[in-house]
């Protein structure tokens, strides 16, 4: 019972490591081509990541998930973390992305990316890969090149400053966020 009750505060802190700084271990981790681990790592853990450039009159303290969303300093971004949202006013880009974790189902996402064609959607599977595009008269299609370089190009707007400026780890723990999601991006 002892040795249980010393591993679980240690376990707590592997697993908030592994939260917290999951974009640098995503960037790290060996992937097949056509997956997107820091995507998905930024997607699944937006209220606990670093975010650049936050205006602290919106930043309560550390715990995000209690704000319903903040700011950054020039109000270019806005990060809603209740409905998992990234915002860039200066273009009108928005992703709004929906997890959809049904039992029975694999985990997906849906991103809206505004002003592609009003409600034009982007479909990506658990590994951040593309999987259709579906139209607003409901049909469905799979990305084309130039949709593939659309969305590279959004996705550079809506997280490239959270890419570049992620976090490395006093603790590394890459081997077992290696060992935790190898098998799924290859």
């Amino acid at each position: 019972m002892g040795l249980f009750m010393s591993l679980a505060p240690l376990a707590q802190l592997a697993k908030d490591n592994l939260a917290k700084y999951s974009v640098y271990y995503a960037g790290n981790l060996p992937h097949k081509e056509g997956t997107d681990p820091e995507l998905v790592a930024i997607l699944d853990n937006l209220d606990k990541i670093y975010i650049p450039n936050l205006d602290e009159s919106t930043r309560m303290d550390d715990d995000f998930s209690a704000n319903h969303y903040i700011y950054s300093i020039n109000r270019k971004y806005q990060y809603v973390f209740d409905t998992l949202e990234i915002d860039y006013k200066d273009s009108n880009i928005e992703w709004s992305i929906n997890k959809n974790e049904n039992s029975g189902e694999k985990k997906s996402y849906c991103i809206v990316i505004y002003p592609l064609s009003d409600s034009e959607r982007e479909y990506f599977d658990s590994r951040g890969e593309p999987t259709y595009v579906l139209e607003r008269d409901g049909s469905k299609h799979s990305p084309s090149q130039s949709d593939l370089k659309d969305i590279k190009e959004k996705r550079e707007i809506l997280i490239g400053n959270i890419i570049r400026t992620k976090q490395k780890p006093v603790i590394n723990l890459q081997f077992i966020y290696d060992y935790l999601n190898k098998s799924k991006f290859n």
